[in-house]
């Protein structure tokens, strides 16, 4: 690993964010949980308030996000983390609202016991919502020897990548809602 995080500012246009916003927002949303299919899903509103919507892999209206995320997710990973990645299979559409104070305490992505043959290995996390349309709501990342920009990474259509096992944390949004993406590669399980 060259560093314990890389991001990619304008990665997405304001124009492209919008527009995954338009489509994803037709997608059922769900009171988000911890956990993934296969394991314990619980829900929290202690540890994690907000809204989720999926996007499976092989839906034509976001053929194209997934091939630039895959592509960026292949650069970043062979220029920073070189971790042994080998699928994304979704997508996760999350809503952070003032009405409930959305938010998602400090966690980890990796889920260590599951039943899967894979771990998640890298996580990216790309910002929708222009920061002059809400408050609060920043993205906070613990335990590192140096830390991203703050201001830079809330940028609308940054992408953010961190290993998969760096705490993280998406702080209350007081105003407003904030939209973002979270991507998982996985690849085979970590020894």
């Amino acid at each position: 690993m060259k560093g314990e995080w890389s991001y990619w500012s304008g990665a997405f246009t304001p124009d492209e964010c919008a527009k995954i916003l338009e489509d994803g927002l037709k997608i059922e949303s769900q009171d988000a949980s911890l956990g993934v299919s296969g394991m314990s899903e619980t829900t929290d509103t202690s540890y994690r308030r907000s809204k989720t919507r999926f996007i499976q892999a092989g839906d034509p209206n976001f053929e194209w996000l997934f091939d630039r995320i895959w592509k960026m997710g292949i650069q970043v990973n062979r220029e920073w983390f070189n971790f042994h990645i080998t699928n994304l299979s979704y997508i996760q559409l999350a809503e952070y609202d003032e009405s409930y104070q959305g938010e998602y305490k400090k966690h980890q992505d990796v889920f260590w016991i599951n039943n899967d043959q894979y771990h998640r290995k890298l996580t990216c996390l790309i910002q929708l919502t222009d920061p002059n349309e809400y408050e609060g709501g920043d993205f906070e990342v613990y335990d590192l020897t140096q830390y991203p920009d703050a201001t830079a990474i809330k940028q609308q259509g940054t992408a953010i990548f961190i290993p998969s096992f760096v705490t993280h944390a998406a702080l209350p949004v007081t105003k407003g809602t904030r939209y973002s993406l979270a991507v998982w590669f996985e690849g085979p399980k970590w020894v």
